[in-house]
């Protein structure tokens, strides 16, 4: 083994290549993520909000303790402190603890929309829990729906998860100051904040992930992390193996076994996917032909490409330009 094949976190200098985009900033400027609405959320006891499919979501607790369920999950308890991002549209309820009857609490529902006021309030008495929270949107969601649906329903990060957690109350914070005193350009400044949030939020839990599938799992790993960042960014390049392991710093057996087991699947099959969704994103923003965009992501036959992109989103690529 070489020496920079180590696993004690220590790199040699050929592992010391840093590319000019890191894979997390690299994944969400293809997504688009875009920051909403801010909102502050006042709880008394007995509250029960639930929130309809809409905008993804993050909740910053400030006081309290929340039980927060996905539809279909289990209930996870939230604390003063802990930060729950939510990147999928999906239904949810933030309460005081379980239902201990159906008459004994009644139920405030956000629709689709999401919050319009500044404050949500809900509950009898004083408010018992609060939080900052804000909307946000992956605006290009078909193209790279394979990568964001390997994040979880939840995303949770404990108040003592690391000193980010602190950066992320307090970025939410300024976050309440800039929606309170709207200044010129407050709109642009809270949606440019939210996003921060997001990016903060999805680091730091990304820097506690065990093994996991995609570039999720390629996350937790900077080696691998790295190999991957340099395929999207220039994936028509006819990559192999070996040069995916120059950019991480490892042999080729090392690397091929940790992209593995990091990212559920070898180097190139995943080069595979990312190109795939590329072509997918270009159907929706380009009038290009489809043979043209075949050719653009390395692809030497149209039928070729069609028969790949119908594998993996179950549609042929003229079918997906008319849907769009």
């Amino acid at each position: 083994m070489k020496p920079h094949d180590s696993d004690h976190g220590v790199l040699a200098p050929a592992s010391d290549f840093r590319p000019s985009n890191d894979l997390l900033s690299d994944v969400l400027r293809f997504v688009q993520l875009s920051g909403e609405r801010v909102f502050t959320a006042e709880l008394g006891p007995g509250f029960d909000v639930l929130f309809q499919p809409g905008a993804a979501c993050i909740h910053v607790i400030q006081q309290g303790s929340i039980d927060i369920e996905a539809e279909g999950g289990s209930p996870l308890r939230l604390s003063a402190g802990d930060i729950a991002v939510l990147p999928h549209a999906v239904q949810y309820t933030l309460s005081d603890g379980p239902r201990r009857g159906p008459n004994e609490r009644t139920t405030l529902e956000v629709g689709p929309a999401g919050v319009q006021a500044a404050v949500l309030r809900h509950g009898s008495g004083s408010p018992v829990a609060r939080t900052i929270s804000a909307t946000f949107q992956f605006e290009n969601k078909g193209g790279v729906s394979p990568l964001l649906k390997l994040l979880p329903d939840i995303i949770h990060i404990a108040r003592d998860a690391d000193q980010s957690a602190v950066l992320i109350r307090d970025v939410a914070q300024f976050l309440v100051l800039e929606t309170t005193e709207q200044e010129p350009g407050a709109a642009l400044m809270i949606s440019r904040v939210i996003d921060i949030l997001i990016i903060r939020s999805l680091r730091t839990w990304a820097r506690s992930l065990g093994t996991r599938q995609g570039w999720i799992g390629a996350l937790a790993d900077a080696r691998v992390s790295r190999a991957v960042a340099a395929l999207h960014r220039d994936p028509t390049r006819s990559w192999t193996v070996e040069d995916l392991a120059s950019v991480a710093g490892m042999s080729r057996s090392r690397f091929a076994e940790l992209f593995l087991e990091a990212v559920g699947e070898p180097p190139l099959r995943y080069l595979h996917r990312w190109r795939l969704a590329m072509a997918s994103d270009l159907l929706r923003r380009s009038t290009l032909p489809v043979g043209e965009i075949a050719h653009s992501i390395g692809y030497e036959s149209e039928a070729a490409f069609s028969r790949a992109f119908k594998t993996m989103f179950g549609t042929t690529p003229r079918d997906a330009r008319s849907a769009h």
